[in-house]
């Protein structure tokens, strides 16, 4: 087979299909917080804008003669701007509201803020408008979690009563105010799936994602790294799908026999793992994916399940094989460098654990010991090894900053910052993704002798 000639492959049957999240459903913690059930519904404009609209409702003290009182009724409305995409990390938000109102005694937080108050009561409307900031954290397909803060300006008009329940009005008046505005919310996005998560935890997977199915040319692999009829592989700075020429017998027999002889090493070769090791320097590694800041392993993503069907044909004749034993299977879990190092650290050692636990529950008669689940943490590592292959503006500058920077979260800080973003962008385009959400596969054995 011919390294370099050019095959088209049409994404159409290959993407999967994506629900998008059009409206989500928010309930805001702080607000509860008061004694306020609130609502809010959030819809999607376009790829960066949205509308929020909610209503806020106290009727407590159902009783005029319990204290405090803080009956009010609140809506809101807040277009947002978001700096990625809309569900998707940071946002700014343009508040408006109206609320009426009926206070008095120690209805906090008004009488923090306001200490008349405590001894008289206050009936009136109250216009706002103000700015916040604000992040969205996803969870699951259908559950994020939301902070934001920032501040609301406005003025009220009111009436003022003599007592806190009764007497005559004694005063009518209104002002400047401002307020603090806080929100721990709980949010439901409707209509979405496991991809959208994907895509909304990663800001540039949904950038690169192609709204519209096209045709793309890639190259074919060279003959050694074959898979059984379709693999994904890396192929110079990129992870590129590859289709082989050849007939499906061969490619089968001749793919089994390759990933055989990469998989199986002997017990001499076995090197415990550490972070310092770049395991894709070793061209007889086998590599599987993760979706993004996902664990579990999923059989359709990168055709994961014609690998990983061939990976445990192969230890499964090992572990029937008389003639030899296994006794260590090491797994290495990665993730990419994007993101704090805490949860990306926490993401590859579950990305390890989960290939262990897979093997597991084909063949359970493995005992524990065999099994070396390493984590991979942040594939710095994996990074050096592949930029010494590559020339860009700024390379050398990130050489310097994992040299010197012992910090994972400020390297990654300060790389993001070199030539104004270029370098960056160039490296999570072209490196980046054969650096994530990768899980290493290496089975060594000894021979068994009578």
């Amino acid at each position: 087979m011919s390294v370099g000639a050019d095959t088209r492959v049409n994404n159409k049957d290959t993407l999967p299909k994506q629900k998008t999240e059009i409206v989500a459903l928010k309930n805001n913690l702080a607000y509860d917080a008061i004694l306020t059930p609130n609502l809010q519904l959030e819809f999607r404009l376009t790829d960066q804008w949205s509308i929020e609209a909610g209503v806020g409702f106290n009727p407590f003290p159902i009783k005029d003669t319990k204290f405090p009182k803080w009956r009010h009724v609140s809506v809101s409305v807040a277009p947002r701007y978001w700096f990625c995409h809309v569900f998707n990390r940071g946002f700014f938000s343009f508040n408006a509201a109206y609320a009426h109102y009926n206070v008095a005694g120690n209805a906090w937080p008004v009488s923090w803020m306001y200490k008349q108050v405590k001894d008289h009561r206050y009936q009136g409307d109250a216009v706002m408008v103000g700015e916040s900031f604000g992040w969205h954290f996803p969870i699951s397909p259908h559950f994020s979690i939301e902070l934001e803060a920032g501040i609301d300006a406005g003025y009220t008009w009111y009436k003022e009563y003599e007592c806190k329940h009764c007497g005559k009005q004694t005063a009518r008046s209104g002002h400047w105010f401002a307020l603090p505005k806080i929100g721990v919310n709980l949010v439901v996005p409707l209509g979405g799936d496991e991809l959208s998560l994907a895509r909304r935890c990663d800001c540039e997977k949904l950038d690169q994602a192609p709204e519209e199915p096209v045709d793309t040319i890639v190259e074919e692999e060279p003959e050694e790294r074959i898979g059984a009829s379709r693999l994904t592989v890396p192929l110079g700075f990129a992870v590129m799908p590859v289709v082989a020429k050849v007939e499906p017998f061969e490619v089968e027999v001749d793919h089994m026999q390759q990933l055989r002889s990469r998989l199986l090493r002997s017990e001499e070769e076995y090197e415990p793992y550490n972070q310092t090791m770049a395991m894709s320097a070793d061209p007889r590694n086998t590599f599987i994916y993760f979706d993004v800041n996902v664990t579990k392993m999923d059989r359709s993503f990168i055709e994961n399940d014609k690998l990983m069907d061939s990976i445990m044909t192969i230890i499964g004749d090992a572990v029937s094989d008389s003639l030899i034993r296994i006794t260590h299977i090491q797994i290495v879990g990665y993730a990419s460098f994007d993101g704090r190092v805490s949860y990306n650290n926490r993401l590859a050692g579950s990305r390890a654990q989960t290939i262990k636990d897979y093997i597991k529950s084909l063949y359970p008669s493995l005992p524990d010991s065999v099994f070396s689940v390493c984590n991979g943490g942040e594939s710095w590592a994996e990074l050096r090894y592949h930029l010494s292959h590559v020339e860009f503006e700024g390379r050398d500058e990130v050489f310097r900053i994992m040299d010197t920077e012992p910090d994972p979260d400020k390297r990654e800080m300060l790389i993001k910052k070199l030539h104004g973003g270029a370098t960056y962008r160039y490296m999570r385009d072209e490196l980046k993704r054969i650096l994530r959400n990768l899980g290493c596969i290496t089975v060594f054995c000894e021979p068994v002798y009578d």
